[in-house]
């Protein structure tokens, strides 16, 4: 008689959770909680063509939800794995019952749906950089010094006065890294004029206000509107301020966004799986989302 262990039963239950959730969403289901590091976007298309290898024919979903929570990282490695969702998927969901923060943001903002409640927090478009030691730092508030201090030094009528400005700038900032970081910048807003145009925006179709017809170039100005608001530093001041939705539903975002909490039976679904899934990474010691992990119906993946 084979002896079954705690963790063969907490796998099942995980993963009749998934199933469950995605019965009702009638989409195949996929738990990422990770940094956005680069290596991911291959760890996520093995775990995606191993779902729809797993699926025949015609019995195959063409619905995609990803329930995440990241602190972000690196805008290049989100395009490769929007690249690997749409090869497969035609739709695609996002659940954030936590948070996304950062390359996080774009990644949910390329979703045909978003699922959010009162807690859940998505993060100003800040692209980071990578030390050393593996660390990711906020990007905008590199930039946003950087531009102070050139302004002081700028405006400067007395140069003895901006010594200590000139030699800071000097010794600290870095011209490859200020670089990186404002390209970094545009790529994001870049993607979500192309993105939000194309997905979340496909079936507006009239104005809210007006009725007034939506035009191919109105979709785009105001996903441009919208990538400029997240992505500016002054308006949000920290990388790790929360965006609620409320803040992203109102009149200076707009964005569309289903809040499962006022669904019962769909917040329980997704109340279930996520905190299943974030104490059984607690269990495997993967305790925060530094860590690698992802979950479908074939199982629980750690990484790192």
């Amino acid at each position: 008689m084979k002896a079954f262990k705690a963790d063969d039963y907490i796998a099942a239950i995980l993963g009749n959770k998934n199933r469950e959730l995605a019965k009702h969403l009638g989409a195949d289901v996929v738990g990422i909680r990770s940094p956005i590091a680069i290596g991911l976007e291959e760890i996520i298309r093995h775990e995606i063509e191993g779902l729809h290898e797993g699926q025949e024919g015609s019995r195959r979903s063409r619905k995609l939800c990803v329930m995440i929570e990241t602190n972000g990282g690196h805008i290049e490695v989100v395009e490769r794995i929007y690249n690997v969702f749409r090869k497969y998927y035609a739709y695609v969901s996002f659940v954030v019952p936590n948070y996304a923060y950062s390359a996080g943001t774009v990644l949910v903002l390329s979703g045909d749906e978003i699922y959010m409640d009162y807690y859940s927090i998505l993060g100003p478009i800040d692209p980071q950089y990578e030390t050393p030691d593996g660390r990711f730092l906020p990007g905008l508030g590199y930039l946003q010094k950087f531009e102070e201090l050139m302004d002081r030094v700028n405006q400067a009528t007395d140069p003895g006065k901006v010594r200590a400005e000139l030699a800071y700038l000097l010794s600290k900032f870095d011209p490859a890294t200020l670089f990186w970081l404002e390209q970094a910048k545009s790529h994001s807003i870049a993607l979500l004029e192309e993105w939000l145009p194309r997905h979340k925006f496909r079936h507006w179709k009239k104005t809210r206000s007006r009725g007034k017809r939506v035009t191919p170039a109105m979709r785009r100005d105001r996903a441009r509107e919208i990538a400029t608001v997240l992505g500016d530093a002054t308006r949000w001041h920290s990388h790790g301020r929360g965006i609620g939705i409320k803040e992203l539903t109102s009149d200076e975002i707009k964005l569309s966004i289903t809040n499962y909490g006022d669904d019962s039976a769909l917040n329980s679904l997704i109340g279930n799986y996520y905190h299943l899934f974030v104490d059984y990474c607690g269990k495997i010691g993967a305790r925060s989302a530094e860590n690698t992990v992802i979950h479908t119906i074939n199982g629980l993946r750690r990484f790192g």
